[in-house]
């Protein structure tokens, strides 16, 4: 066996030292040796040891200067210490040796990734595919690359690759399962799950991603089952936690709740991990009557949420808010008439979070002529593609002409109509916070209708409060915030109701659960379609539901969650306080 196959069997075996070892041995007998040199400066690296790493890597390019290994794995040890223009460099000068050595077009398009150059990167990464088209990892960053500039199907279809081309990768399968679960196609991401599980069950993303999936089909058991999978591998996983104590009904195991508590007192703890499990303690108590118990964790978990995310930017909110408005008015829209598709098939849900827009569209997609495409992020997609590098998405519907709003309108189209069955005669997108770009949509298409769901302010602020949303919706993490980002959201649709072209109905959450037959006959009227009974049966569709909202609408129709502030009233005084405050509220409702 030569030196080189002995290292690789060492490391095969994690034998590090043994490695090291064999290379240093190899060099005191011939000092020369790149290959050595090279090895050496690779195990050194990644074991975190760079300076020596780095002297040995670059003796083995001043020994082999013609081998593009040597340049290449000096560029990785470079990339370790993520030094990625030295990487860059390094990987160029291995290209130039050897234009067919496809792990250094591999590595030059992972680092020029790094630095940002995604153009560069994609060029990089086809080209080690054309020089190997079975390289899983290639496919993968590719994937990767991809999904940043927007090209899902592409993206996917580079995941499926690296998984054909390497079957045992499970890693390949759980991340091509996350793109098809952002993708709304549920069934595939399970699928591709429980295979990445089968092939290694220790995997705790496999385990954790099913979990989640699980919950969108409705399958709570499941669910439960894999959070505890999770936990029992690794009992600190904040993402669990949270959504096991969240879902849980009946006495949670694994000591959960202590588990929970004990994170939230730690104030030296992450303060994602904290709030992750503060949300779902605090659903956990909610769901069991607990209020003050609710109450005091809800506090815990927002505090740590904003003290990782920050605060509103009110300011920043309130001149977005009239930017639109001074900008979209009706004349705006007269001038645009011509532009986008003729088609009514869209149908835009908005409103604030968890007021129900779920509950909306889930009765919409019961009719056999509709289809719900769920929350959609395509719209915005859109928006950031129409417009310049310093420009705010807001602006896109301003810089649309004829050719260009039918492009737009069409690219959309097909994400919208994805998974719709042929001749849906009205497709929705429930995307709330696509309020703040119905003018693009007015472009885009004029004959869209609108369907806009309002909720009492408090209950809709505390539901907001209490659930884990994204980080980047820093509004939710107070109630004097959520009553000012409130505030703004009434001024718009105000504009909107008064300014924009679209069809537009307003449904409120109480009056829905009150009459849900008079309400759902409204809806479908307004949809252009005639009556049917099965809009009644909602709660019965087997459809994936990827929103907080996922258990509600599975359940007949309720009233439990109405004037629900009330019971928090004693524990949480900000909450009423923030909606009576002038200037931060339209609604005392």
């Amino acid at each position: 066996m030569g030196m080189l196959e002995q290292v690789q069997f060492r490391l095969r075996d994690g034998d590090f030292a043994g490695a090291v070892t064999d290379c240093r041995a190899r060099l005191a007998a011939e000092p020369d040796c790149a290959d050595a040199h090279r090895q050496l400066g690779l195990i050194l690296a990644s074991q975190g040891d760079f300076f020596p790493a780095l002297r040995h890597a670059r003796q083995a390019c001043e020994r082999a200067p013609d081998d593009p290994r040597a340049w290449s794995d000096c560029g990785r040890v470079h990339a370790m210490q993520r030094q990625y223009v030295e990487a860059a460099r390094c990987f160029s000068t291995a290209i130039r040796v050897d234009p067919k050595h496809a792990d250094a077009w591999h590595n030059l398009g992972t680092a020029l990734r790094r630095l940002g150059d995604n153009k560069g990167a994609f060029t990089a990464l086809k080209n080690a595919l054309l020089i190997d088209p079975s390289r899983a990892e290639t496919y993968l960053n590719l994937g990767n690359l991809l999904i940043d500039a927007g090209q899902l199907e592409d993206a996917l279809e580079c995941f499926e690759r690296a998984a054909h081309h390497s079957p045992q990768l499970a890693h390949a399968r759980t991340r091509l399962a996350h793109r098809f679960s952002e993708a709304g196609k549920v069934r595939r991401a399970e699928s591709l799950f429980r295979q990445a599980i089968g092939l290694d069950p220790g995997q705790v993303h496999g385990w954790f991603g099913l979990g989640r999936t699980l919950e969108d089909l409705g399958e709570a058991e499941g669910a439960l089952g894999c959070y505890l999978q999770v936990l029992s591998r690794r009992p600190a996983h904040a993402q669990a936690l949270g959504q096991y104590l969240a879902l849980v009904k009946d006495e949670p195991v694994l000591q959960a709740v202590a588990s929970a508590e004990s994170l939230l007192r730690d104030t030296g703890a992450n303060a994602e991990s904290r709030a992750l499990v503060g949300y779902g303690l605090c659903k956990y108590h909610d769901r069991r009557k607990a209020y003050a118990r609710a109450a005091e964790t809800g506090r815990v978990a927002n505090a740590a949420r904003r003290a990782a995310t920050g605060p509103l930017d009110r300011k920043a909110l309130a001149e977005r808010v009239d930017r639109i408005i001074q900008t979209y008015d009706a004349a705006f829209f007269s001038s645009q008439r011509r532009l986008g598709l003729g088609t009514d098939q869209p149908v835009f849900i908005v409103g604030l979070p968890r007021s129900g827009t779920t509950l909306t569209e889930q009765i919409l997609s019961a009719h056999p002529l509709m289809h719900g495409a769920g929350e959609l992020p395509d719209l915005s997609r859109v928006a950031a593609r129409c417009v310049a590098v310093n420009e705010q998405p807001w602006q896109a519907a301003g810089r649309l002409d004829e050719m260009g709003s039918r492009d737009r309108a069409h690219e959309y189209l097909n994400a919208l109509r994805d998974g719709a069955p042929d001749g849906s005669l009205r497709i929705s997108d429930k995307s709330p916070l696509n309020f703040f770009q119905l003018a693009l949509a007015a472009v885009l298409f004029p004959n869209a209708r609108v369907i806009h769901c309002r909720r009492g302010a408090r209950d809709n602020a505390l539901s907001i409060w209490m659930e884990n949303f994204n980080p980047d919706q820093r509004y939710a993490t107070d109630f004097s915030d959520l009553a000012f980002f409130r505030a703004q959201y009434e001024r718009l649709m105000a504009h909107w109701q008064a300014n924009l072209p679209l069809k537009m109905i307003e449904l409120r959450y109480e009056d829905t659960v009150a009459d849900l037959e008079g309400q759902a006959r409204k809806l479908v009227a307004f949809l252009g379609a005639r009556w049917n009974a099965r809009c009644l049966d909602f709660h019965k569709a087997e459809r994936a539901v990827q929103t907080p909202s996922r258990w509600q609408v599975r359940e007949p129709i309720y009233t439990k969650s109405v004037e629900r502030w009330r019971a928090y009233a004693p524990y949480l005084p900000d909450l009423d306080r923030a909606f009576r405050m002038p200037g931060h509220a339209t609604s005392l409702s």
